[in-house]
């Protein structure tokens, strides 16, 4: 079991607040950890757009929130810091994985939930616009105007509704906790639905927070969503400290 304490319901709000401050404060580690980002989506986009995927690339850029909270682990790393007393570094950021990286591992099970909304996206596409591929302005015009468009938006806005809040509620507060904790992935995993199950109010609230700015730094392609990635990463700090979750000793543990 793991105990947790009880946070405002207005504490995502705070959570962003802080978020931004340390954001403010470590603006060369924080940006120079979200150019890598930047580029990787840059060349992911490339990529797609150089082997005719164009239609893809929106697929990527929203999957970006299933595996977001994997990709934050050395921004959580700049927020320990400065709770420690020490100026953030980008090396030291870098250099600071947990060893436990086998526990971190496990929970990067998102990332299979990204290769399903990438396939469940194709099958879709597949099926519904068996004439594509389409340049980016084709597939736009599909969308909004053909009836198969509509329903490919309808059909993936609630499919990948569904898979974001599940990677949601397993990894709120997970790999914050496998970062300051000695604790294994199911550990934290419980954590993490615990919380979500607890104070669902102030998760759902949250989860929105995250989703509207996923969606904000979407609106002005990778560079814009690395600036939200690095406000939310830092944020969601905020939301496992206030949370505070604890393992409770085992009985076992308990009687010796």
């Amino acid at each position: 079991m793991v105990t947790l304490k009880k946070v405002r319901r207005d504490a995502p709000w705070k959570w962003l607040k802080l978020g931004f401050e340390d954001l403010r404060r470590a603006p060369l580690v924080s940006i120079s950890y979200g150019l890598i980002f930047v580029l990787g989506g840059l060349a992911i986009s490339g990529t797609l757009w150089a082997f005719g995927g164009e239609e893809a690339i929106p697929v990527a850029l929203s999957g970006f929130a299933l595996i977001g909270p994997a990709l934050a682990i050395g921004i959580y790393q700049v927020s320990h810091a400065f709770e420690r007393g020490e100026k953030p570094r980008f090396r030291v950021v870098i250099s600071r994985y947990p060893s436990r990286i086998s526990q971190v591992s496990f929970m990067s099970v998102i990332l299979v939930l990204l290769l399903l909304w990438f396939h469940i996206a194709q099958i879709l596409l597949i099926v519904l616009a068996p004439s594509g591929p389409f340049h980016p302005g084709e597939f736009i015009q599909f969308m909004l105007t053909a009836p198969e468009g509509m329903t490919f938006m309808i059909i993936g806005t609630i499919t990948g509704a569904i898979l974001a809040a599940f990677a949601f509620t397993i990894s709120v507060l997970s790999f914050p906790m496998l970062i300051d904790q000695d604790v294994d992935a199911v550990t934290a995993l419980v954590a993490s639905f615990r919380s979500v199950l607890a104070q669902p109010f102030v998760m759902i609230t949250w989860a929105w927070l995250i989703a509207f700015m996923v969606v904000a730094g979407s609106a002005v392609f990778t560079i814009g969503l690395a600036f939200t990635f690095l406000w939310i990463a830092h944020a969601s700090c905020y939301a496992y400290k206030d949370f505070e979750p604890r393992p409770e000793p085992s009985a076992s543990a308990a009687k010796s």
